[in-house]
């Protein structure tokens, strides 16, 4: 059993605890008979968006009970294929991971009851090895020319920037704009908008669009939407096309009103996304953990009105916030208590220590599973066990618990998230995504 300290209380274990144990639910309609070929493609994703394989990952084929069936590793273009006669299967990815300005680690996904005759995808995440010779990028200031704000309240765009600046009320500067492009394609055309108010207008919102390499004047100008409700939780509201995340605005909670761009040159292609976040006040301390809680409601819809009608619950689940006993010592975990919630994805993030030098080095395991079952950690990391034991240490513990209004059938929960679909783009274009409720519960070491 992984613990954060080997002298702590059995009751704080049951709060720090990354157990182990088997597979998905039982299903009583009939079993398909394999063989049945599985597949799937690892790869980093460079600046620009292109992706290059990733071969320093390895598969760990599992059962029900998460022991260990077979090893199997990439080929040069990052594919690993595997035969089996069972039509769900359990695995563990193992690979390197580098974030920049950070030690190499290791990171560990495992996947509960994954269809076998189905293809799966892994983003990895080192910087040491990424690619960017692809990629063409280029920073600029440019002048954004528009209508008169009296004053300038804020400025977005779809392309990374340093900082704004307000010129006079007609010219507003964006500094640092950093835009890329795979160099085989056209730049993108990227959003610029500012907002303000301007004459007996408490708010304006004024657009343009342009690569970031010049000045524009292009402009569009949104409406001032007045029918959310008044008790709106504090959301993000932005619309997705052209493969980019457009017009990205923060509203207050209680607000009641938000900016919308809906007369643009791209309003037929746009999905509206919205993503609202409610914080719960109580927070439970251990004496060597702090637990906190909080539900998220996202939704994407080709009509902002929609898009717009989020409400995160504030419920609070009768979840053991002091000890985490959902997660119990033997490997079973159970979040039935929270309805109609169908998937639980859990992490631990490990104390782990580099077995060459003995310094510390990132070491993290998640893993995706319906909303009751047990978990493979309690067993080790499989050939990595002098990195992650079942007694290694854990500094903090994550619980993302999830629903989508499209579906209560978990197997389509681990093939969405088995297929690696949590781009913009495959979540607006995804029925699965366009609605979706969590509840996070956060751990940490104090």
């Amino acid at each position: 059993m992984a613990k954060f300290s080997p002298y702590i209380s059995i009751a704080s274990l049951l709060l720090l605890s990354a157990c182990g144990g088997g597979g998905g639910g039982s299903n009583s309609e009939p079993q398909p008979i394999g063989p049945f070929d599985f597949s799937l493609s690892s790869v980093l994703k460079n600046d620009c968006g292109v992706e290059s394989p990733y071969t320093a990952v390895e598969l760990v084929l599992q059962d029900q009970n998460w022991q260990t069936v077979s090893t199997h590793k990439p080929n040069a273009e990052g594919i690993i294929e595997l035969t089996t006669n069972d039509p769900k299967i359990n695995y563990t990815l193992i690979a390197t991971i580098k974030k920049q300005g950070e030690d190499e680690g290791i990171e560990a996904v495992s996947f509960n009851g994954v269809d076998s005759a189905s293809s799966a995808k892994f983003y990895a995440t080192n910087s040491a090895q990424l690619n960017n010779a692809s990629c063409e990028c280029k920073t600029n200031d440019l002048v954004f020319i528009h209508n008169q704000l009296d004053q300038l309240n804020a400025a977005y765009s779809s392309a990374t920037f340093a900082s704004f600046e307000r010129i006079d009320s007609n010219q507003t500067k964006f500094i640092g704009v950093k835009t890329c492009r795979n160099i085989e394609e056209e730049w993108a055309e990227h959003s610029f908008s500012v907002e303000g108010p301007s004459g007996n207008y408490p708010l304006v919102g004024l657009s343009g669009f342009g690569t970031g390499h010049e000045d524009l004047y292009d402009l569009y100008q949104a409406f001032n939407y007045n029918d959310l409700s008044d008790k709106n939780p504090e959301l993000t509201f932005s619309q997705f096309f052209n493969g980019l995340r457009h017009f990205e605005t923060e509203v207050a909670e209680r607000a009641g009103t938000v900016l919308v761009f809906d007369n643009h040159k791209y309003t037929d292609t746009t999905m509206y996304n919205a993503f609202g976040t409610y914080t719960f006040d109580e927070t439970s301390s251990g004496p060597l953990t702090q637990t906190t809680l909080n539900s998220e409601h996202e939704t994407y819809n080709s009509d902002y009105r929609v898009a717009l009608q989020i409400s995160p619950s504030t419920n609070k689940p009768n979840i053991d916030l002091e000890y985490l006993s959902e997660i119990q010592d033997n490997g079973e975990y159970n979040f039935n208590v929270v309805n109609n919630y169908n998937m639980a994805i859990i992490r631990f993030d490990y104390l782990a220590k580099d077995p060459d030098t003995q310094l510390d080095m990132p070491a993290t395991w998640t893993v995706y599973g319906p909303i009751e079952g047990s978990l493979p950690t309690i067993y080790g990391l499989p050939g990595y066990e002098d990195i992650i034991s079942s007694d290694t240490s854990i500094k903090g513990t994550r619980v993302r618990l999830v629903q989508s209004a499209a579906t209560r059938d978990y197997n389509k929960y681990i093939q969405y998230y088995a297929q690696a679909m949590e781009s913009a783009a495959d979540k607006s274009a995804t029925e699965f995504a366009q609605e979706r409720r969590f509840y996070n519960i956060n751990v940490e070491l104090k």
